[in-house]
């Protein structure tokens, strides 16, 4: 047996607990009954006791031969009944009378009376005469603050201690009988509640990465184990997911890697292949070069989408001048775009912060930039605009471009996805999805809207800080 499964460890507790309880409740009910039986006793003591109380408090001497009388009387009657012990005591505590012959007894008849000598008001004690266990009533007998008398008044116990001795017999072996069967009554309750994690458990550990479709059975109780399969089959769709997303980011970028080196190993063969002269080697190296960029900005966009799987662990929530990273982009996509003579224009609002990483950000927006530029006609324009709104910080890229069709649209932001229109345009298919990850990473959101020959602009929300300053 496992004594560190769940199921042990149920079963103890579930045990332990309801034992308690008995037990509670059973010395509850001996503690209720033991004194059920001396409220009984100590009510008939006091009963018999009244009367010769009330004799000996209006005697006006306590040894003139009337009282002397009486109380012989009450001591023939008590001698009648079986067990019963009357004592009558004088106010010094020596014994005056008895209704029964206390022979070696009266040593101990003398010391109660001796140890009751204070006593002001009706006291019930257990003593044990001889071998007999009595349930005493004491009784002083006062006037005018006075005492005359103490009267003891002794009932048997042994019918009373029997009944409580198989009282408490029974009460012990119902509770060992019981605790028996909640012991085992336990373990089959732990066993059948576990059970549905024990048939997830083995389901669990037959799925492997060659079989993440399957999924564990989701049992309809409506409890916590329910939503515990349910959960459970949530991160196998994840899982399996991100399997197949991994699976086809690997094939995607040997495929990005496998095309530029083929092209280089084919032109470095060329080159070689024969003796030429300064300008055919220059032209050699001046496509082998456009390769090498090619490839270096592939691997660039490969690192940043490693980054991002990374669950962004050193993002930390430096502040930085957002503005100026605007400023500086807007400058450069000026340099970029004089080739086709396109317009760079646009507000950007100045001491505007966020928080993250600078260069990152820096590199989400300027992929943005670079695909307006890239898609956006001859003598056309570009606009970027950076401003506040509530509490982000929003930043425009709009773009007179070619647009965007509804069915490309919904595949922008996927890895190394390019538009139907997009076969003779340079790039790889990550700047997207390398911006949305870092945006997201920034607790950012970017919408796009576009219109075929219309154009497209590109919405970017981060949440704003106070000045660092």
């Amino acid at each position: 047996m496992n004594t560190k499964s769940i199921r042990f460890k149920f079963a103890v507790w579930y045990a332990l607990i309801f034992s308690a309880v008995m037990a509670v409740v059973f010395l509850a009910f001996y503690l209720f009954t033991q004194q059920s039986f001396l409220s009984h006793t100590d009510a008939a003591i006091t009963t018999h006791t009244g009367r010769i109380v009330e004799i000996i408090s209006q005697e006006d001497t306590f040894m003139n031969p009337t009282f002397i009388k009486n109380s012989q009387l009450f001591a023939k009657q008590f001698s009648e009944m079986p067990g019963m012990l009357l004592i009558i005591g004088d106010s010094l505590g020596k014994v005056a009378y008895g209704s029964q012959d206390l022979g070696t007894n009266e040593i101990d008849i003398a010391d109660l009376l001796e140890k009751s000598a204070n006593i002001i008001r009706p006291t019930f004690i257990n003593r044990n005469i001889g071998a007999t266990p009595l349930r005493f009533g004491v009784f002083p007998v006062m006037r005018d603050g006075q005492r005359l008398a103490i009267v003891l008044m002794g009932q048997p116990m042994e019918v009373i201690q029997k009944s409580l001795n198989e009282l408490t017999l029974t009460l012990v072996l119902v509770y060992f009988g019981l605790l028996v069967f909640t012991i085992g009554g336990g373990f089959l309750l732990a066993r059948k509640a576990l059970s549905p994690i024990t048939q997830v458990s083995k389901q669990l550990k037959k799925i492997g990465a060659e079989n993440l479709q399957e999924r564990v059975p989701v049992l309809q109780t409506g409890d916590e184990i329910e939503e515990l399969s349910q959960t459970f089959n949530n991160l196998l769709d994840r899982l399996n997911e991100a399997f197949v997303r991994e699976r086809q980011f690997i094939g995607d970028v040997a495929h990005e890697l496998k095309t530029p080196v083929a092209t280089l190993r084919g032109e470095i063969e060329v080159a070689l292949s024969k003796q030429r002269n300064q300008e055919e080697y220059k032209h050699l190296l001046n496509e082998t070069l456009v390769d090498v960029n090619r490839l270096s900005t592939t691997i660039k966009n490969i690192l940043d989408l490693a980054w991002l799987g990374a669950e962004n662990a050193n993002l930390g929530e430096q502040p930085f001048n957002l503005s100026n990273v605007l400023l500086e982009l807007k400058d450069l996509a000026t340099k970029l775009a004089a080739k086709k003579n396109i317009t760079i224009r646009g507000n950007i609002e100045l001491n505007i912060w966020a928080a993250g990483i600078e260069d990152k950000m820096g590199r989400a927006v300027l992929n943005i930039i670079d695909n307006a530029i890239k898609y956006t006609p001859q003598d056309k324009m570009v606009t970027m605009s950076l401003c506040k709104k509530k509490n982000n910080a929003v930043i425009e890229i709009r773009d007179t471009g070619v647009g965007i069709s509804q069915t490309d649209l919904s595949h922008i932001f996927q890895r190394f996805y390019r538009g139907t229109k997009t076969a003779k345009t340079i790039g790889s298919g990550l700047g997207l999805a390398i911006a949305q990850g870092i945006i997201k990473a920034h607790k950012g959101e970017i919408k796009i809207t576009s219109k075929t020959s219309k154009g497209t602009r590109v919405t970017i929300f981060l949440p704003l800080i106070k000045s660092a300053s």
